[in-house]
């Protein structure tokens, strides 16, 4: 297990707003704001990268979402596989939530507070 670490080199688009991208082996976590100095507009969480991954994403004013992804195979490229995310994955498990605040790295605290917050609102919701 690794502590996150956040990407810097992030590509930033101004009509995309500003983004944050926080990785380690098990983690991808990016996160939006409407600009550099704004409040968060949203996050998605993406977690097991190499094996079932899930993802929860969380946008402002809108319910969240938990998908599981299944790799597509490329056509004509054997071993090559795109994640794509369907169904509903359910709650998003205690153990993930436990797992990011033990390896948060260089998340901030409160940003971490409000990942578990969201996510654990949804699963009030789902269960």
């Amino acid at each position: 297990m690794s502590a996150l670490s956040e990407n810097r080199s992030v590509r930033q688009r101004p009509d995309e707003g500003f983004r944050r991208w926080f990785v380690n082996e098990y983690f991808d976590l990016i996160v939006w704001y409407e600009s550099r100095h704004s409040e968060l507009t949203g996050f998605q969480l993406c977690y097991s990268r190499h094996n079932n991954e899930r993802a929860f994403t969380w946008q402002r004013g809108k319910q969240g979402s938990h998908f599981v992804s299944s790799g597509a195979d490329q056509k004509g490229m054997p071993g090559i596989a795109t994640a794509v995310l369907h169904g509903d994955a359910g709650p998003v498990p205690e153990e993930v939530l436990d797992r990011l605040a033990s390896e948060q790295g260089d998340l901030d605290n409160d940003l971490l507070e409000l990942v578990t917050a969201r996510a654990r609102e949804y699963n009030r919701r789902a269960s």
